[in-house]
């Protein structure tokens, strides 16, 4: 993800440690997956669960999941907190001066 909007300029990350929010949401989304995955994978093949064959497939969404979905969790974060944090004048009119 870029430092800057491309078109205004406007630093997406305002504060340090910004990104953490980034970093809880893509971690929810991973359990979220990694839980209906083991859960659906028990269900359907319930009693007989191949326990070994889950064990592998959900390692696999673990490691996957988190690393596809950052550049999306960033972006989520970005929106979650403008709609909450709109940016102050202080800040587009720093970023009128990079233009």
């Amino acid at each position: 993800m870029a430092a800057t909007c491309p078109q205004c300029a406007i630093t997406f990350e305002r504060d340090p440690g910004y990104w953490l929010g980034a970093m809880i949401i893509n971690t929810a989304v991973t359990i979220g997956i990694f839980l209906a995955a083991f859960v659906g994978a028990t269900v359907a093949t319930w009693p007989e669960v191949p326990w070994t064959g889950v064990l592998i497939a959900t390692m696999i969404l673990n490691v996957v999941v988190p690393v596809v979905f950052y550049p999306w969790s960033k972006t989520l974060f970005v929106a979650l907190d403008l709609s909450v944090r709109p940016y102050s004048e202080s800040e587009i009119q720093s970023a009128d001066g990079r233009l």
